[in-house]
Order: C-alpha cells, then structure tokens, then sequence
C-alpha cells in the first residue's frame, strides 16, 4: 500500500489513510478502520500519532474482545 508522491516526497497511503480516520473519536475505531483497510501497524501508528506497540495492544484488545 506504498505509494509515494517522487516530487513532494509525501506517502499517498498515509495521507489516504488519515482521511478515511479523521472523523472518528477513538484510537480504537481508528485501529479497526485502518486494519480493515489493510494498514500495517507501523503505517497506522504514524497516522494515528501514537507507537506502534499501542496498535498491537488495541488490535489483541479487540480480537480477545470479540
């Protein structure tokens, strides 16, 4: 899901990504929204502004919750 734009040096992915999020209130709808999207948990991390050890632990909260 890379896709970089060569002259301005920005990754489309991450920016298409921030879109489909922006009007969610929690990490975790984030985390969900992302994952279905296919992000990687690094990618969702950088879009969500955290680590990508707190999307790992969101993603098993949710699978053990579910």
């Amino acid at each position: 899901m890379k896709e970089k734009d060569e002259d301005s040096g920005v990754d489309l992915s991450l920016v298409l990504g921030y879109i489909a999020i922006k009007d969610l209130q929690t990490t975790e709808k984030k985390v969900a929204v992302l994952t279905h999207l296919g992000f990687s948990n690094t990618a969702m991390a950088k879009i969500c502004g955290t680590s990508a050890t707190v999307i790992r632990s969101l993603k098993y909260r949710a699978k053990k919750g579910s």
